[in-house]
């Protein structure tokens, strides 16, 4: 034990040189999600924590950054997040990873196939680069009849036109019909993961993404080409699924990756009911809970659901644990709230942790007034020992920087490892 706690000692966990847009082949960081932790960070705790086989669990999946780094050693993983959308995200990355394995030219296929459907110009239909939003009635006047009913027959929100240029709709809409066109599986996730990623970077609203969360809607419409954003990231996701590809066999020679993706599961459920994870099945836990009143993240995945709908999108948020909607609300109502729900979490984490294996979060204190005063990052690790069997063994303050996380209102976080006690 002596010699671990040292070694996690010399690590700099800040991992300052690490950002996605320096790391465009890193399979982390195509799809888009707020507030991720990078990717080193599991990289070292699962070699550190865990051995080849060991199942390790994230129950505030994310955008699946833990899964990644688990497959890319070997490991089983189990994931859980309460947001539907990061769930089916990180379905359809796997999935890709699962069916390139299998099939070695299934991106390059698609890819070429797409390539040529997407060839013919699509004629513009304004012949303004920027013009007015936010009033509805004035939009809407921009449409053409036809445009407007071929988006009621394919089961869109007219709120769409808010948020995008009309030709960049337009371009939004081919490519919307292209993933519904071919229901093969690998075709499917591809041009969907594809698609999912671009949808904010094609969008009017330039600010920061809490924008998008609080509905806040582009002043002004500019048109942005969403068919070669899109293809551009098809190339993106055909050369990072390889690297990744190459660097697992290299790593693992004996190990079969769909047998390994097959050993793992991904739920979407709540982290306070893991009822779909077995007692004492789990070798490693680690995962980074909420931040009090920092981010609402389902409500982050407003342009996705504007495409694909989910019926929880205006009933789950409020279940999210210490989401950003409740800075506005009672402090100590909030805090205890915060409290009761992560006490019940680390009750599931404790039930399904093997004994003597280890538990850990990575936890950053939020700065909204409604939580001035508060420890939380010291009340949850003294919790975590007080309430369960749990022993704290290593804890490390991190400086954060906005670029990489992603997340306004937090200036640093605790690594904090427990483990079981037998």
């Amino acid at each position: 034990m002596e010699n671990l706690i040292q070694t996690l000692k010399q690590v700099n966990w800040d991992f300052s040189d690490y950002n996605s847009q320096r790391f465009p082949l890193d399979v982390n960081s195509i799809s888009w999600y707020p507030a991720t932790f990078p990717p080193p960070i599991p990289k070292f705790l699962i070699a550190l924590l865990t051995e080849p086989g060991d199942v390790v669990f994230d129950p505030f999946g994310g955008s699946g950054t833990t899964v990644i780094e688990a497959i890319k050693q070997n490991r089983p993983f189990l994931y859980n997040d309460l947001n539907p959308f990061a769930t089916d995200t990180v379905r359809n990355v796997v999935g890709i990873l699962l069916e390139s394995s299998i099939s070695p030219k299934l991106l390059q296929s698609v890819r070429k196939r797409d390539g040529a459907l997407l060839s013919g110009k699509i004629e513009r239909i304004c012949d303004e680069e920027l013009y007015d939003g936010k009033n509805m009635d004035t939009v809407r006047k921009k449409y053409p009849q036809e445009m407007m009913d071929r988006m009621k027959s394919l089961g869109l929100n007219e709120e769409l036109i808010l948020w995008y240029h009309i030709d960049t709709l337009n371009e939004l809409l081919r490519l919307y019909e292209l993933i519904h066109a071919d229901r093969e599986r690998g075709v499917c996730s591809t041009r969907k993961c594809a698609f999912t990623a671009i949808l904010k970077d094609v969008c009017s609203q330039r600010g920061h993404f809490t924008y998008i969360t609080d509905n806040c809607r582009p002043s002004q419409l500019r048109y942005y080409s969403a068919i070669s954003t899109y293809l551009a990231m098809l190339d993106r996701l055909i050369l990072s699924i390889d690297d990744f590809l190459r660097q697992f066999v290299v790593s693992n020679r004996k190990a079969d990756l769909v047998e390994l993706i097959n050993r793992s599961a991904i739920y979407c459920g709540d982290s306070r009911n893991l009822n779909l994870v077995e007692d004492l099945s789990v070798d490693f836990i680690l995962t980074s809970p909420p931040y009090l009143c920092a981010q609402d993240y389902i409500k982050t995945m407003r342009l996705i659901n504007l495409f694909f709908p989910n019926e929880g999108f205006d009933r789950l948020p409020s279940q999210e644990i210490g989401a950003r909607a409740y800075r506005k609300r009672n402090g100590q109502e909030v805090i205890n709230k915060f409290y009761d729900d992560m006490k019940a979490f680390c009750g599931e984490a404790e039930r399904v942790l093997k004994k003597d294996k280890f538990f850990c979060f990575i936890i950053g204190q939020g700065k909204a007034k409604v939580i001035d005063g508060y420890d939380t990052i010291g009340d949850l690790s003294d919790m975590v020992v007080r309430d369960f069997h749990f022993q704290k063994i290593f804890e490390v303050s991190r400086n954060i920087s906005y670029k990489w996380n992603r997340l306004g209102g937090v200036d640093h976080e605790e690594i904090i490892i427990f483990q079981k006690k037998t």
